[in-house]
């Protein structure tokens, strides 16, 4: 298998079929330890290691998610005996006669390696290259690459999807409404916010969320408010009264001479 080339037989599929993110996301997973494995017939991965891969918490999301590429007849599937890993052989879209013709009709120049013409410059997302594209074809207005992504990554409060969170930030890069210098900063003071306050992380946005539903025009430069740090909460009145010292033996003589 080639790699590269499967990657654009498989966008081209998307193109005219329909398949859910979390699908789309195991099929780059199985293709990722196809290419590890040396491109073997089947490669083994269990289900603990792929939910990982694509941080999943729940198996049954990992299995519909495997179902759906069954049945668009993206992959094959064997499940393991006991003690021995599930069997996965990722069908090659390349060598389809759907895709075959087109691939092998794309002119590449002189001296230059398929490989070469279609890898992502480093540190530009999927998006922004597309757009590039775009702009030779339409005379779109350029785009500067995206540079300060792995810093948003590691400002973050929160473990995020990547392929997820860096769609959305290439997205909104796109609009030119706002700069990279602008969401590195958001994603700063979010976590600064999420610190002073304490939140637990099962609270925390998730990073594609953040971005996604505009949550961090609350914390754009400017319009960010630092908060206050929660004042303690009183101790429980029973074990916060006032002490006294008290003579026992003056009470004792007290109360029997009433």
């Amino acid at each position: 298998m080639n790699y590269i080339l499967e990657i654009k037989a498989f966008e081209q599929w998307l193109e005219t079929h329909y398949l859910p993110i979390s699908p789309q996301l195991l099929w780059y997973k199985l293709m990722y330890f196809c290419n590890r494995s040396g491109w073997s017939e089947w490669v083994q991965v269990d289900n603990l290691r792929l939910m990982a891969a694509l941080q999943m918490s729940r198996e049954a999301t990992l299995i519909k998610a495997r179902g759906e590429l069954i049945k668009a007849g993206l992959i094959e599937y064997q499940k393991g005996k006991k003690g021995s890993p599930n069997r996965y052989h990722v069908i090659s879209l390349v060598e389809t006669n759907t895709f075959k013709s087109v691939v092998q009709s794309e002119v590449y120049p002189v001296g230059e390696s398929v490989v070469q013409s279609e890898v992502y410059p480093v540190g530009e997302s999927v998006a922004i290259y597309k757009h590039k594209q775009e702009q030779k074809q339409n005379n779109t207005p350029p785009l500067s690459p995206v540079e300060r992504f792995e810093e948003f990554l590691l400002s973050y409060p929160k473990d995020c999807n990547r392929h997820l969170t860096e769609q959305e930030y290439a997205s909104l890069l796109l609009t030119g409404k706002i700069t990279e210098d602008e969401l590195v900063s958001c994603a700063k003071n979010y976590a600064e916010t999420c610190r002073i306050l304490g939140t637990p992380e099962r609270y925390i946005k998730n990073a594609e969320n953040f971005l996604k539903e505009f949550v961090f025009e609350k914390y754009l430069p400017g319009k960010y408010v630092k908060p206050e740090k929660p004042k303690e909460k009183p101790k429980n009145g029973f074990h916060n009264f006032q002490k006294h010292n008290y003579d026992i033996s003056e009470l004792e003589k007290a109360l029997i001479n009433r």
